[in-house]
């Protein structure tokens, strides 16, 4: 979803951060919050001009015009999230998820992926912007409509996105047919999100004694906070936008200040690898093309898309290593007569970083398949009841997903071993 990305998981990492070893007695993101900056370190309330304000001159870019801050109660908030939500998500793209991140090993058959992302962002959500045209407001959770310290943290980053939408098409870079679990996605999520992230720290460390200039209250390199009751590749597309973001972002404007940030606006990473190693983006290396074979006879398309680095880490088990020299790749879901079938091809730098992934990916497949076989030029992986996996390497790295249904598997397999 474009407009809706919690952030109250963020607040709690961001607490942990500016408490420096202190222990509230609350658990409670905003309490937590609320008390370490009022009570121990003088923050003082804000109108809405005043945030604004901060907002630019701590992200370095002014507004083109006002942004109002609405006030909602949690109620109120809960019941515009799910009109939001249920625009944004229809059923028909969370369907095509699930069979997407079920072949790929990611997703438990009996998890309800739409009702799960609509939780995490009912819990977590404290303010948000809603980037939809004929919406774009700005909101923030206070039935007393006080900007308290929490709220001020929540809407700096948020109105960083206000700020963004005044200055470029935030709906327009990618179409809707990209899934958020697409690679593309994922990148142009991570600069905004990260950027936002970056703004906030700053308008954190702007306000706190001998703050000025310092650094290093997030980072990539801090555990992604859990989503209770989510998949690792549901939190790491929920989160890990924002820590990788924060750091690309950060090394852009090191290198070339906030001016750097709005021509990045302009010419966005083209992949999370061009966020996750900022020498190519600085040389604009872009992902390499990769074809696909014909769809498979019967099959009717479900899905298509990237995967890219950032979820090949995921899919390895969280490890960087096996992710990096990644150079390209492109998945197709098919429907075959109920069934799912999955094709992924992907391209490497080098023929043994390209070793290395096939070898962590195998790991990965004897662990949720078991035993393998041979097949048609293929490493088979069947785990009963559930899939067929089939890997091989093939000008790169091949993989194909089947549901657990004999014939089907096997057929399949023969015509992808078959097809150039």
């Amino acid at each position: 979803m474009k407009a809706l990305l919690a952030i109250g998981l963020l607040a709690t990492a961001m607490a942990t951060g500016v408490a420096r070893g202190q222990d509230p007695a609350s658990d409670d993101p905003s309490e937590v919050l609320n008390a370490l900056l009022s009570g121990l370190l003088g923050f003082k309330d804000l109108t809405g001009p005043e945030l604004q304000k901060e907002v630019a001159e701590a992200g370095g870019i002014p507004f083109k015009a006002d942004v109002p801050v609405n006030f909602m109660s949690r109620a109120e908030l809960a019941t515009y999230l799910r009109e939001v939500f249920d625009a944004e998500y229809p059923v028909a793209k969370a369907r095509a998820d699930e069979r997407l991140l079920r072949a790929f090993g990611l997703l438990d058959p009996g998890l309800d992926l739409r009702e799960l992302r609509a939780r995490v962002l009912e819990e977590n959500v404290a303010g948000f912007y809603d980037d939809r045209p004929g919406h774009r407001r700005l909101f923030a959770v206070s039935p007393d409509r006080r900007m308290s310290p929490a709220n001020q943290i929540i809407l700096a980053h948020e109105m960083r996105h206000a700020l963004q939408d005044q200055h470029l098409d935030l709906r327009g870079h990618l179409p809707d047919s990209v899934s958020d679990f697409d690679d593309r996605r994922l990148a142009w999520v991570s600069l905004l999100e990260g950027d936002a992230t970056l703004v906030m720290e700053r308008f954190i460390l702007r306000r706190l004694p001998g703050g000025e200039g310092a650094t290093g209250l997030l980072a990539s390199s801090m555990p992604t906070p859990d989503v209770p009751g989510a998949p690792p590749v549901v939190r790491d597309q929920l989160v890990r936008p924002y820590f990788v973001g924060r750091d690309f972002v950060s090394a852009i404007v090191a290198r070339s200040g906030w001016e750097g940030v709005a021509a990045a606006w302009k010419e966005p990473p083209q992949s999370t690898e061009q966020v996750l190693h900022i020498e190519k983006f600085a040389s604009r290396e872009p992902p390499r093309p990769v074809d696909l074979a014909p769809s498979p006879p019967g099959g009717r398309l479900i899905a298509e898309g990237v995967f890219g680095e950032l979820l090949i880490q995921t899919l390895v088990g969280g490890a960087a290593s096996p992710a990096e020299g990644w150079g390209g790749d492109r998945y197709a879901v098919w429907d075959v007569a109920g069934r799912t079938v999955l094709i992924w091809r992907s391209v490497w730098d080098s023929v043994a970083e390209a070793r290395e992934f096939q070898t962590a990916l195998r790991e990965r497949l004897r662990a949720i398949g078991g035993a393998s076989r041979e097949r048609a030029g293929f490493q088979v992986h069947e785990a009963p009841g559930a899939w067929t996996r089939g890997l091989r390497e093939l000008r790169g790295v091949t993989v194909f997903v089947a549901a657990d249904e004999r014939r089907l598997a096997e057929e399949t397999m023969v015509w992808l071993a078959a097809s150039p």
